[in-house]
């Protein structure tokens, strides 16, 4: 089991490789629709669309490196590199305005957007532009995202947030925010995703000392920082006892509102030692309105199937697609045995998904794309045997089947899908 110090050393050690998905939570300010995390002819002004991965070779085929590659069918057949990727020098990716959007893990954030052309070849769509160390970020209605910068220590816990124009290219704003003012208890906050919640930004978050992010104090406590927006002023945090914190480092998720305005976050309630928390993992509500914790609400995920959950993302009419412990490893930004599992927070049922074998979690979270009808969801995930495949679940039935097939492929850090 890691420590978080591990999970850190992890993270940096492997940037050269890894990556992160993005995905589309758009909204008006006045009110919550459920986010389009991928959608096909959602943004776009075309009529066909492509499906875009982020995929790090495994240098069978010469030199590794990562590229951006679409295809077109993903419910069989096998992809690779060869004649049709795109290299890039990002590491994490967020679609937005009909637009992939690089950002690379460095002082300057240098940002790139990407897009399908009128032959469904992908392109630069715009210039390189600098923005900030990123660590969360997420899609704000339909023409910006807002990315958060990096903070590690104490001595100098001041990060920044900062509003990105996905239609003009530029950073439209920034805002200065102390970590430990957010926390008010002598220690730092490490923010773990972003989302929009009506006119508000909610930032969940976990407590550390800030000398490693190894130690802290307070294990047993759910958070969510409020921002407003635009201006993205901190202005609360929204606290419970009755789980541990919301995600974990990278992984973009924890928190996500559904169609009737509702947000539910959920936690692992992991660690190790005395960083374990004594709490259950489950999922907790927000309800629409209100900046509280719903304290009639309570699905106690642990007592409902003996496990703890590991990480999710919402597909629709309160339903996630979700991944449970299979093991009493418990992992962080990686590690860990993981069972599929389709979770309905609003019936409080968890039904697993059949024909998707028990495997090794990926880093820093699912790789998951819903299709705008929200019928069918896929899923990447590495086979014991080390080859990479892409699930294709049937939401209705709960089943799935072996779809894509990475060829020459060691990790795949994003899918989504662009319109053309």
């Amino acid at each position: 089991m890691m420590t978080r110090k591990k999970q850190f050393s992890q993270l940096f050690m492997s940037l050269c490789i890894l990556g992160v998905a993005g995905f589309n939570m758009g909204c008006s300010k006045d009110k919550s629709p459920a986010p389009d995390n991928g959608g096909g002819n959602g943004n776009g002004d075309g009529t066909k669309s492509s499906f875009v991965f982020v995929v790090y070779t495994d240098g069978s085929g010469g030199e590794a490196g990562r590229y951006i590659v679409p295809i077109g069918d993903v419910t069989k057949g096998t992809l690779s590199t060869k004649g049709v990727g795109v290299e890039t020098e990002a590491y994490s990716f967020i679609r937005q305005n009909n637009k992939l959007f690089g950002i690379v893990y460095a002082a300057q954030g240098p940002t790139t957007p990407y897009r399908l052309n009128k032959d469904g070849k992908l392109e630069q769509a715009g210039n390189a532009i600098n923005t900030e160390f990123t660590g969360i970020y997420g899609t704000v209605n339909k023409d910006a995202y807002v990315g958060g910068s990096v903070a590690r220590s104490k001595d100098n816990p001041v990060a920044t947030l900062y509003r990105f124009d996905a239609i003009s290219n530029q950073v439209a704003d920034r805002s200065a925010v102390d970590l430990m003012k957010i926390t008010a208890n002598g220690e730092m906050a490490v923010w773990t995703g972003l989302s929009q919640v009506d006119n508000k930004l909610f930032v969940p978050f976990y407590c550390t000392t800030g000398a490693d992010g190894e130690t802290t104090k307070y294990v047993d406590s759910t958070w969510i920082a409020v921002f407003s927006y635009p201006q993205m002023v901190f202005q609360k945090v929204i606290r419970d006892g009755r789980t541990g914190s919301i995600g974990n480092w990278f992984g973009m998720q924890g928190v996500q509102h559904t169609e009737d305005g509702d947000v539910y976050a959920w936690s692992t309630a992991g660690g190790s030692g005395k960083l374990r928390s004594t709490k259950p993992s489950a999922i907790v509500r927000i309800k629409k309105g209100t900046e509280t914790f719903d304290q009639s609400y309570f699905f106690d995920i642990e007592k409902a199937t003996g496990t703890k959950l590991a990480r999710g993302e919402y597909i629709a009419n309160g339903k996630f697609l979700m991944t449970l412990y299979a093991t009493n490893e418990i992992g962080g930004v990686s590690g860990g045995r993981v069972k599929l599992a389709i979770v309905d927070v609003l019936n409080k049922t968890v039904n697993y998904v059949s024909g998707v074998p028990e495997h090794n979690q990926m880093s820093y979270n699912m790789k998951v794309y819903v299709e705008a009808d929200k019928k069918t969801a896929y899923y990447v995930m590495k086979e014991d045997d080390g080859k990479l495949y892409l699930y294709v679940i049937d939401v209705a039935t709960g089943k799935g089947s072996k779809g894509l097939y990475f060829q020459g492929i060691a990790d795949v850090t994003s899918i989504t899908k662009l319109d053309y």
